[in-house]
């Protein structure tokens, strides 16, 4: 099902204003939120999106009736009291959510285990599981719950000290000597695109307890329903927008933005702007680096996040999905797992059959590759490598689901370099930039910046990747927009 065109068209270019209050440039999730909160407290808006859709990640595409959602295959934090159901409820978004029980499902080579989502069924299954490890376990979980309401609500503390210059992989080492336990508390690592020996033990927090405490839910209709649901209310809210737009320049005089000008060459004036777009190309291609040095030294240092290969599928109803579980696939069963490669299967239409023709499925299928962000820049035939990776995924999905091969009907695929077109994210990154030690919580780059009235939202900045992370920042940017303009 996909929504009416009434809420995805451009505003009409003789109604767009000489000067607004607030340009934003991107309508990815924190974009949208962002414009959203802004328009709903008078700002006069206008958003900025060179894709004919809004949504930057969470998006869907349609093939012979197949809806397929093209990178978000679920959410975390709808429930009414958690970061999501909060911003909805304020903006006055009504929007139908499936919550997903299980949370998710781990499956190695030699064993597999479930996660409820419940936080303390998982507690308990685990403490069961590895008696050896009972008071570990809860002491684990409890330095984790306190590690994430610290970041949930940006506090200094000690939790946060003790844990901001560790990796998960040392996290977990500290209480854990169980090898397998440890596989599978960081079995779930794909979500934020960096395994546990590197990533931070911060931004492994701020992604599991959000899911284990809140839940994971997927939108009625699809993903692309949950950005155009925020579209509507953005326009609802008398938000102006171009779709399919381009911005070349973002104007400016000494430290002080004066506005944007578009690709086509025409230029609109605005007090502040916002960027949801890769941060690199904000400040080297939008600005040309006139800003402060140091600044654009931090930027040269940082390093984008992992990308990944994607297929999806539309199968017959004869085809038995009913014993294939959603969640992460390993293709390692010892403590080197960590560093090897997964797939990401979901099934959305046992969940939400409206996405496909009567009595069809989808199987949708996110494949990382061992250090894939290095081998991606030396791909120079990206339509080979596109095959000959449809080829080995359905392969190796032959290996979960025999004879598949005979019952696909739709059979799409998106590389890295599918994910630039779609984002503009360099090389496709999926988070932003990679969640490691030194680029998490104040390492990461801020929402303010050396100009006083440009700011930046989304992956690129604080919190950091996933679609609560950027709900959060898109509302933190707002409210920092509207306190200075004294409303």
């Amino acid at each position: 099902m996909l929504p009416s065109k009434t809420y995805i068209q451009s505003t009409k270019l003789d109604r767009l204003y000489p000067c607004y209050d607030v340009i934003v440039i991107g309508a990815g999730i924190a974009g949208l939120i962002c414009a959203a909160f802004l328009a709903k407290n008078g700002k006069k808006v206008l958003l900025i999106e060179q894709h004919s859709i809004p949504g930057g990640y969470c998006t869907s595409f349609k093939r012979k009736g197949f809806n397929f959602d093209a990178a978000v295959h679920h959410i975390g934090g709808c429930g009414k009291w958690s970061i999501v159901g909060r911003c909805f409820k304020t903006l006055g978004i009504e929007m139908n959510f499936y919550p997903l029980d299980p949370m998710d499902n781990l499956i190695f080579p030699k064993f597999s285990i479930e996660i409820p989502a419940n936080l303390e069924d998982y507690i308990t299954r685990l403490q069961e599981r590895y008696q050896s490890e009972k008071d570990s376990v809860k002491n684990f979980f409890n330095d984790f719950i306190k590690l994430y309401r610290a970041t949930f609500n940006n506090e200094k503390s000690q939790i946060i000290d003790k844990y901001k210059d560790k990796t998960f992989g040392e996290m977990l080492n500290a209480f854990f000597k169980n090898d397998e336990l440890k596989m599978v508390l960081s079995g779930q690592w794909g979500y934020i695109g960096l395994p546990p020996a590197k990533a931070s033990a911060i931004g492994m927090c701020q992604m599991m307890i959000n899911y284990l405490k809140d839940g994971a839910f997927f939108p009625s209709g699809g993903t692309q329903e949950f950005a155009n649901a925020i579209f509507k209310k953005f326009i609802d809210f008398g938000g102006h927008v171009m779709l399919s737009f381009k911005v070349k320049k973002i104007l400016s005089s000494g430290n002080t933005v004066k506005g944007v000008k578009l690709e086509e060459g025409k230029e609109i004036a605005s007090d502040v702007v916002v960027s949801n777009i890769d941060a690199r190309q904000t400040f080297f291609e939008l600005l040309e680096g006139r800003i402060d040095s140091p600044f654009l030294r931090k930027i040269e240092r940082m390093k984008e996040s992992c990308s990944f290969f994607l297929l999806y599928l539309g199968v017959g109803a004869e085809l038995d999905l009913s014993e294939l579980k959603r969640g992460f696939y390993h293709t390692s069963n010892d403590s080197s797992y960590a560093a090897g490669e997964w797939m990401y299967i979901s099934v959305p239409t046992k969940i939400c059959p409206s996405l496909a023709p009567a009595n069809k499925q989808i199987i949708s299928v996110v494949v990382y590759i061992k250090d894939g962000t290095y081998k991606y820049k030396n791909i120079n035939d990206w339509k080979s490598f596109k095959q000959d990776m449809t080829l080995s995924t359905i392969n190796r999905l032959e290996h979960y689901i025999p004879d598949i091969k005979k019952h696909i009907e739709v059979k799409e695929a998106a590389t890295p370099k599918t994910l630039e077109r779609y984002t503009l994210n360099t090389n496709g990154a999926a988070y932003g930039w990679e969640v490691s030690v030194n680029q998490i919580w104040d390492n990461r780059l801020p929402h303010k910046t050396p100009f006083d009235n440009l700011y930046l939202a989304g992956h690129w900045t604080r919190p950091g990747p996933g679609i609560c992370a950027v709900v959060s920042s898109g509302w933190n940017v707002a409210n920092l927009i509207m306190k200075i303009g004294g409303n």
